[in-house]
């Protein structure tokens, strides 16, 4: 159970978690209760997930991927039923990015064959991706394994710059992993999606279009990018 005043995340479970959602900010509210339809996910080694070489260099960090999502939105005197399919991550560690690692790319994504993959690349300060990126993709039965840094190639298609910071992001990707017979293109609902707290980063809903199992599929997901300073704009 974790709250923040009227801000409250109230869980029980462990296999397949229910999460219960309740938040307000103004005159918008939000109740919603989340089911785990699949068990927990442990990315990495058995939930160890190495984010570099350096002594201390990993997270523990376990997924949710699939949570059947019911409840209500409610926008001053307009309170409106909803329901979708929500993810869940939770990720802890005593260290952050090496001294070489500028930011990471991250990728949580849905797809309409009942598929799921968690994806991440770290970026390192000349412009390389880094060997420790890596991943896990999810079956629809809710079997998985991980993925090592040779098993997937992401390739930047666009860019957006933003006019608050002035950080140039990726915009639009493109996802190949050969051996699960996916290749995707991944775009954003809406272009700014940047966040402007005690750290800029940005984070927002995609959409997915392309191929799993070489099957023509959909999708929808999340992706969250962060750069350590201004200067490291991705070419």
């Amino acid at each position: 159970r974790i709250w923040i005043d009227d801000w409250i995340i109230d869980g029980a479970g462990l296999d397949q978690p229910t999460v219960r959602i309740l938040a307000r900010e103004g005159s918008l509210k939000i109740d919603l209760t989340l089911q785990s339809t699949k068990p927990v996910i442990l990315n990495g080694q058995s939930g160890l997930s190495r984010k570099n070489q350096e002594i201390g260099g990993a997270s523990y960090y376990y997924s949710c991927t699939r949570m059947a999502t019911e409840g209500f939105v409610s926008l001053g005197q307009q309170k409106m039923q909803v329901s979708g399919q929500s993810w869940m991550d939770r990720e802890w560690s005593t260290s952050a990015l090496s001294e070489k690692q500028i930011g990471w790319d991250w990728f949580g994504l849905q797809f309409s064959d009942g598929r799921d993959l968690m994806l991440y690349q770290l970026l390192t300060e000349d412009g390389k991706v880094d060997s420790t990126s890596s991943g896990t993709i999810i079956a629809q039965d809710g079997t998985y394994h991980s993925l090592g840094f040779d098993d997937f190639v992401i390739i930047n298609l666009d860019h957006w710059v933003s006019k608050t910071s002035g950080i140039q992001y990726p915009s639009t990707w493109q996802i190949e992993i050969p051996d699960q017979g996916i290749d995707i293109v991944i775009k954003p609902y809406l272009e700014d999606q940047e966040f402007n707290g005690i750290i800029r980063y940005w984070e927002g809903a995609v959409s997915v279009e392309g191929s799993s199992n070489s099957l023509f599929v959909t999708g929808s997901g999340y992706v969250e990018m962060t750069r350590s300073t201004s200067k490291n704009k991705l070419k």
